[in-house]
């Protein structure tokens, strides 16, 4: 039910954004930020206040308050090397020589617009991996949230190589 909350308000906004300018776009974007830190908030207070289950097991894997046990700098290292792959993607695509055949150009649309979704993938499953540390008491909420900041950072960042890709070959799929 927690997470049910939380994907509807994240497939609402996707709706939202269909056919949206940048600057509304940025917009919802800082909203639903902001609705995903109310949804946690609320999360967090209803653990707090309803630790267990019906079966007397406790549900709260991380109450929030906890510390950091495991070491950041692999995940900040990971992180790094994560938005360099995005800068370059999007410095590549910046940097396109777009052929003058309409099926080529399409070609090169479906080669760049795989390598964007590829990373997107890799970043959504250490997102993930992320959000289990943190449930798990290895990541405090603070450093939880910054890490995933982050990479909602590098995801802005394959979003504006993806329209420059539309952009620069005139196709969207």
């Amino acid at each position: 039910m927690k997470h049910g909350l939380k994907i509807t308000c994240l497939v609402a906004a996707g709706l939202l954004l269909t056919g949206c300018t940048d600057d509304e776009v940025e917009r919802l974007e800082d909203k639903v930020d902001h609705l995903e830190e109310k949804i946690d908030a609320l999360l967090e207070q209803n653990n707090v206040n309803n630790p267990s289950t019906d079966d007397g097991t406790n549900n709260v894997t991380n109450d929030g308050e906890g510390e950091t046990t495991t070491d950041t700098s692999k995940i900040t290292s990971t992180i790094s090397d994560y938005n360099s792959e995005a800068e370059e993607i999007q410095s590549s695509i910046e940097n396109l020589n777009v052929p003058s055949n309409r099926s080529d150009t399409i070609d090169l649309y479906w080669e760049w617009k795989s390598t964007i979704e590829d990373l997107e993938n890799r970043l959504d499953s250490y997102e993930n991996e992320l959000e289990r540390m943190y449930r798990n008491n290895e990541l405090s909420y603070t450093d939880f949230r910054t890490f995933d900041g982050q990479i909602e950072d590098i995801e802005n960042i394959l979003d504006r190589a993806e329209d420059e890709l539309e952009r620069q070959t005139n196709y969207d799929d």
